[in-house]
């Protein structure tokens, strides 16, 4: 998709918008064109067509739109030489969330700065500030689950993903991820009847996985796993 840039972003008009309506073609899909090549530009270096691709999103949805915003950072952030720009990158973000609180995506590109530079627990806190703006964000609730797996701090993690699991119930791949969870507890757990009792439980949740989606494979491997542990555990 790199490699298209250049003729894809080529300017079909010179007049400026919205005159440049009347002889190009608007639609969304070509805006999530645009989209997508800014970030396999940015994957792949080509930065010069990154620049181009967001100039054209930004000329056509205002500087103000606060997923050109988060785009913005996006390239700034991947442009950045060192640690000194992104923290200049950081700083311009929370003047962003200072002066409109409820900028979900610069939030968000926050979030995944702060994780980038290895700021765990500033990572965490900014994510726990954003589920007290929208506390019914799957997407960040399960960012926070996987924080809290890097610190080891599992009651959390499945505290977090259940709250996944209340806005989207029948996600599978989360059902799996808690049991997965519930199994490293039980591995830490010190009695018998504690990781039985956590055993159990890691098994209702992969059975639940495999209930909504019999082809998901590490639903079927925790369950074969909860099996070996529950047998271990017993002698």
């Amino acid at each position: 998709m790199s490699q298209l840039a250049p003729t894809i972003l080529k300017p079909q008009t010179t007049l400026p918008y919205p005159l440049s309506l009347l002889l190009t073609a608007e639609s969304q899909e070509k805006w999530q064109m645009y989209e997508n090549i800014l970030i396999a530009c940015l994957k792949t270096g080509d930065d010069k067509s990154a620049f181009i691709a967001l100039e054209g999103l930004t000329t056509r949805f205002g500087i103000d739109n606060e997923r050109v915003q988060a785009l913005q950072g996006l390239y700034n952030e991947a442009v950045a030489k060192d640690d000194a720009e992104l923290g200049k990158v950081l700083k311009q973000y929370e003047k962003m969330i200072d002066e409109k609180p409820v900028n979900m995506p610069i939030r968000k590109r926050r979030v995944a700065l702060l994780k980038s530079m290895g700021k765990t627990g500033e990572a965490v806190k900014a994510l726990t500030e954003l589920l007290d703006v929208s506390p019914t964000d799957a997407e960040a609730w399960s960012e926070l689950a996987d924080l809290y797996l890097v610190q080891g701090m599992l009651s959390q993690a499945v505290y977090c993903l259940e709250e996944v699991l209340l806005v989207t119930p029948n996600a599978w791949n989360v059902h799996a991820r808690i049991g997965e969870t519930t199994v490293l507890m039980a591995n830490a757990a010190e009695g018998a009847g504690d990781k039985l009792k956590l055993l159990s439980e890691a098994m209702r949740r992969f059975c639940r996985c495999v209930e909504l989606c019999d082809n998901y494979l590490r639903g079927f491997y925790g369950l074969k796993l909860v099996r070996f542990l529950s047998c271990s555990a017993r002698t």
